[in-house]
């Protein structure tokens, strides 16, 4: 199994992470009252440069008590088998945690792998439970985060069980998108810095499979693509190919 290098430590900056970070209305910060903002110098104790290829922690290290928020770039989680096949779990983008299944087994389960240069914000778990127990709509905002993880898990449990290849990727690329746009990042022009075999592996199909699929959606029209750039040109196509769930 290959080795992924761990993770270059280092403070980016010497101001706190938070004091000019344009991710803060997506990420814990937002849901803080603004004489509360300081609060974040107790939880965010410093942000870590990730080179792309490395490893932001291991499986089977000790979690200490972190989880992290993707700062600048992306990520991926990895987890492996004893005969050195992987799996990818899912796609970490700005704004977004990682690590929040480490917290009841206080051990990493996966490999969190940086997609691109990139930055994460080291969390303390301890400091975030006491000010959530202090402020009630950050309390409320990790519920929300935890929430948002367990749908996804269901989903993702669904397209690996259920869905035909078309309706994976579809789901896939529409899903990626309101990720973004919610973080304020452009919904219809994206950059997959994941590879058409990480996809794949993801979305449970073959690396031919994905790259088919993505040369017949710009055949079609769906979408535009070019290398690791993709457009959404008819968003209501993409979600024609998807069987909508019953409520």
């Amino acid at each position: 199994m290959k080795t992924i290098p761990a993770a270059t430590v280092r403070q980016v900056d010497k101001a706190h992470p938070c004091d000019r970070c344009y991710q803060s209305r997506f990420c814990l910060p937002i849901a803080l009252p603004p004489e509360q903002t300081g609060r974040m110098r107790e939880i965010v104790h410093r942000t870590m440069r990730v080179g792309k290829g490395e490893c932001l922690f291991r499986s089977g290290a000790a979690a200490m008590d972190k989880v992290y928020a993707v700062h600048v770039g992306s990520f991926k989680s990895v987890v492996h088998s004893t005969d050195g096949r992987q799996q990818i779990l899912g796609f970490h983008v700005p704004g977004e945690l990682m690590g929040l299944e480490n917290l009841v087994a206080r051990r990493h389960a996966i490999d969190v792998v940086a997609l691109e240069e990139s930055e994460a914000c080291e969390v303390n778990v301890r400091d975030l439970e006491l000010a959530a127990r202090d402020v009630s709509t950050l309390q409320h905002q990790l519920h929300c985060l935890m929430g948002d993880r367990l749908a996804r898990a269901q989903q993702d449990q669904f397209n690996l069980g259920s869905a035909h290849a078309e309706e994976r990727l579809a789901r896939f690329l529409l899903d990626f998108s309101q990720r973004l746009k919610a973080r304020g990042l452009s919904s219809w022009q994206l950059t997959l810095h994941m590879t058409r075999e990480e996809m794949a592996s993801y979305l449970g199909l073959t690396m031919e499979t994905v790259s088919r699929l993505l040369s017949r959606f710009h055949r079609d029209g769906l979408i535009r693509l070019s290398v690791r750039e993709l457009q959404i040109t008819d968003r209501e196509g993409l979600a024609a190919l998807i069987a909508p769930l019953e409520s």
